[in-house]
């Protein structure tokens, strides 16, 4: 028995709750919602989310503000697993809580570099106050890029930062979140080698495949967007994949064209990740990807913890994409067709 992690009462809570956001919810249901102010009602009826939205159900919600306490959900259950950890495996899993720090540290900066009011940002943050590892507010009080980047000097986002200007900033937002997650991942892997070894292997597992997937949608927006220097894709790209190797990702990066790229990936992958890319877009099709794996595979480690906040991860983001189909009035039949999760 790990004394680090309590695997049985963390198993029986995350099976009750995959079963109340999964199949507890009727997504039929929240499809046919024509207004923010439904979703919440709907919501509010969950458990998992009504814990959420309950300080806030007698407000009239925006869109943007659904979408902040959405993105701040995952963060929550987050939290809520850690009473179950200790020692390195309690370090681990803080260190996933780290991806909503770097949501949060990009939203800062583009409005610095947009020269945009930082008045109310904190509302906006979807970050774990209680585990805060960067100095937020030396950074919201930043004139400038270039003292936003000196202000996060002792950070192990300096680095990779210091040298950044205005126009990157405002250009090459995607380029900035790769960069600040080559640090992230490797904050993770760092902590997933100091479990015992099925744990490390488990949780290595899901962090290499989610490397291979933020690779993939990386270098396709690369080629079909960007139009950069094969050496910088890969300059970009993050190590560690689990079957993306540096000799397959450095061919990626090399693609003479889309197509190739695709046929690449597919051979790599064993799965054709793009066959409907025209349709719903890199981000579902990585997402749907990885839903569909973390749904079928069984954990008896920390692999479970691990694989129900990527789980929660990719609802959320199906939730957003339902909060933009009310905005936008998408009907509910092509609005499905944009989500992950499928019923």
């Amino acid at each position: 028995m790990n004394p680090n992690m309590a695997y049985y009462a963390i198993q029986t809570k995350i099976i009750s709750k995959k079963g109340r956001i999964l199949r507890g919810l009727d997504w039929e249901k929240l499809l046919d919602c024509k207004s923010v102010e439904q979703l919440k009602s709907l919501l509010l009826e969950n458990m998992e989310f009504s814990k959420l939205l309950n300080e806030v159900k007698n407000e009239e919600l925006s869109r943007d503000k659904m979408e902040v306490l959405l993105g701040k959900f995952k963060t929550l259950e987050t939290e809520d697993l850690l009473h179950y950890f200790s020692g390195s495996y309690k370090d681990f899993i803080e260190s996933l809580l780290l991806e909503g720090e770097l949501q949060d540290l990009s939203l800062i900066l583009r409005k610095i570099a947009r020269e945009e009011s930082l008045e109310g940002v904190e509302a906006r943050f979807i970050h774990s106050g209680k585990h805060e590892t960067l100095p937020f507010d030396k950074l919201m009080s930043s004139k400038n890029v270039a003292q936003f980047t000196e202000n996060l000097k002792g950070t192990p986002y300096y680095s990779g930062l210091k040298n950044l200007t205005k126009d990157d900033a405002i250009n090459r937002e995607f380029h900035i979140e790769m960069k600040l997650y080559v640090e992230l991942y490797k904050n993770l892997m760092e902590g997933a080698k100091k479990l015992d070894k099925e744990d490390t292997d488990a949780a290595l597992g899901i962090i290499g495949l989610k490397i291979d997937l933020l690779n993939v949608q990386w270098i396709y927006r690369a080629l079909n967007y960007y139009k950069i220097s094969p050496e910088e894709i890969l300059n970009y790209s993050l190590v560690g994949g689990t079957s993306i190797d540096y000799k397959k990702l450095k061919k990626l990066c090399y693609s003479k064209s889309l197509d190739e790229f695709f046929l690449l990936v597919k051979s790599y992958l064993k799965l054709d990740i793009f066959d409907d890319i025209g349709v719903s877009g890199i981000d579902l099709s990585v997402n749907a990807y990885l839903y569909e794996y973390l749904k079928k595979k069984k954990f008896h480690n920390i692999g479970a913890a691990v694989s129900y906040i990527y789980l929660i991860g990719i609802i959320v983001d199906d939730f957003t994409t339902i909060v933009e189909g009310i905005q936008y009035n998408v009907p509910k039949e092509k609005l499905k067709s944009y989500l992950a999760f499928k019923m």
